[in-house]
């Protein structure tokens, strides 16, 4: 398993390296790789133990065969193509701005300044550009096609790493844990079918039912993928990992943990601030209160300080999510969207997990969550929720992959499951759907391949549902380019950054 580790942490570290080099001025850069790299050579090169193993499982041992390596990398690579990562499959809407990103990324020189005068605004891409920063290297090199081909290739690697590193979380297979993680939901079927008022629709099968509630989701892991790969799968593997740092049971774990959550900052800053709580309880169980710095590794902590100081710097300049504070929910919305979306699975988990600490923290952060407004939109619920998510799903794994849990516990926990599994099952039904009648259904003059204007987009607005998000194409690439769009959203991608400390001390120019 050291071998699963060093992948992961070499998976989340490349791209921040790739972003000192293009995003702060050398003399900053070089020290600073220099002190990440070390403390890399020493967390990799000989991890040694400091406490015993946990102890093996009855009739458990992880051990990735042949045939099981093999049809778990194809059941992660179909979920990867059909989430639209490539551009190969029906791409949902927010895929207009993550592409607009990396054509930016590509065709733009690092950082990506749209405007840079001698005097008045600095307009500069901010945003968390991290997940893209190897693709669009190679997009570099070779071009738009092999950008995306390497943008899926990445997802899927990252995707496969998650289920390996869960299989040995909960001591079974990958296969299971990658169809725990494909399926896993609330229940947006109930919200649909008794709450929702126009739209979503229970009928066709392809409607996005996440969106019942209004404002508020808890997004499921297979819409987290179609539609924000570039949180989710960084934020997934960082949640793992946090938690796998015990498993492994290495003498650096605190420190370790602490550089693998400053690295979902740089990923995914909302998700990790619901990662925040987990990271801490592990940090508590740990600790020896009587010595507590005597298995700290100082060189990796000041490498997560370097990527959690640089990475807020960056972020600070966009001030689009500066406005705070708390939305009031009426009670009964509250309740219908925290049971429907959670809440009924933690509280049947109570009996078992009651004393764990995890499913306490858990059910606090989905209660505390929807009351919490950042930014102008519900970016903060969707976001922040991944964590918790996670390991609610973690200790429903634990529930149904314990030979010992109850009967009447196990049926009600997987009946939960199997309801909860309709809402990614009409996300994949949709991406089927739209990508098979693009293929083999649409007539030539029907395909959408007319020329584009060569008048800049300058504004984008969600029309439609999202099953019929631009007919006839599988692609959402009508922005193109950030650099001439001027309505709200995307003012969480554009900052006039002239004032920001980053701009004036840290910024390469």
């Amino acid at each position: 398993m050291k071998t699963l580790h060093r992948i992961s942490i070499l998976y989340l570290t490349l791209p921040f390296i790739l972003f000192l080099f293009g995003w702060v001025r050398l003399s900053i850069a070089i020290p600073a790789v220099a002190i990440i790299l070390f403390a890399l050579w020493q967390l990799l090169k000989n991890p040694p133990l400091s406490m015993p193993r946990p102890e093996p499982v009855e009739g458990f041992h992880f051990s990735l065969t042949v045939p099981t390596a093999a049809f778990c990398l194809l059941l992660t690579g179909a979920w990867v193509l059909l989430s639209g990562v490539g551009g190969y499959a029906f791409q949902n809407w927010d895929h207009h701005w993550r592409n607009a990103v990396l054509h930016d990324l590509i065709n733009f020189d690092w950082p990506v300044y749209y405007t840079q005068p001698e005097s008045g605004p600095v307009k500069m891409l901010v945003y968390y550009v991290g997940y893209w920063l190897p693709s669009a290297l190679v997009g570099k090199l070779f071009g738009w096609q092999a950008a995306n081909f390497f943008l899926f290739l990445w997802t899927w690697l990252g995707v496969f790493l998650v289920t390996l590193h869960l299989g040995t979380a909960l001591k079974t297979s990958p296969i299971k844990t990658a169809l725990l993680l494909i399926f896993f939901s609330g229940l947006d079927i109930l919200g649909t079918l008794f709450f929702a008022k126009d739209y979503p629709t229970l009928l066709p099968p392809i409607t996005h039912l996440e969106i019942w509630s209004g404002s508020l989701q808890y997004s499921s892991f297979t819409t987290q993928l179609f539609w924000v790969f570039n949180q989710a799968v960084p934020a997934w593997l960082c949640s793992i990992l946090i938690l796998d740092s015990l498993l492994s049971a290495q003498v650096q774990a605190p420190a370790f943990q602490i550089l693998i959550w400053s690295l979902c900052f740089f990923f995914a800053p909302l998700a990790s601030i619901g990662l925040l709580p987990y990271l801490l309880i592990e940090l508590f169980k740990q600790t020896d209160f009587k010595s507590p710095f005597k298995n700290l590794r100082f060189d990796v902590l000041l490498a997560a300080g370097i990527i959690f100081l640089l990475s807020t710097f960056y972020f600070s300049a966009n001030t689009a999510a500066q406005s705070r504070g708390f939305q009031p929910l009426a009670l009964k919305d509250f309740l219908n969207f925290f049971l429907l979306e959670g809440g009924i699975l933690w509280l049947l988990l109570a009996p078992l997990k009651w004393r764990d600490l995890r499913w306490i923290v858990t059910g606090l952060l989905l209660i505390l969550i929807p009351f919490i407004q950042l930014g102008s939109g519900n970016d903060f619920v969707m976001r922040a929720s991944i964590a918790p998510l996670f390991y609610l799903m973690l200790m429903a794994g634990e529930t149904i992959f314990n030979k010992t849990t109850p009967r009447l516990l196990l049926i009600t926990c997987y009946s939960l499951l199997v309801l909860g599994a309709l809402t990614p099952l009409y996300e994949i039904n949709r991406s089927i759907y739209r990508t098979y009648e693009y293929y083999f259904l649409l007539e030539e003059s029907d395909c959408g391949c007319e020329v584009p204007s060569s008048e800049p987009v300058t504004h984008l607005e969600q029309g439609v549902a999202p099953e019929a998000e631009h007919p006839g194409t599988l692609v959402a690439d009508e922005i193109v380019t950030l650099q001439f769009m001027d309505d709200k959203l995307s003012k969480n991608f554009i900052a006039n950054v002239r004032q920001s400390l980053y701009y004036r001390y840290i910024s390469s120019r």
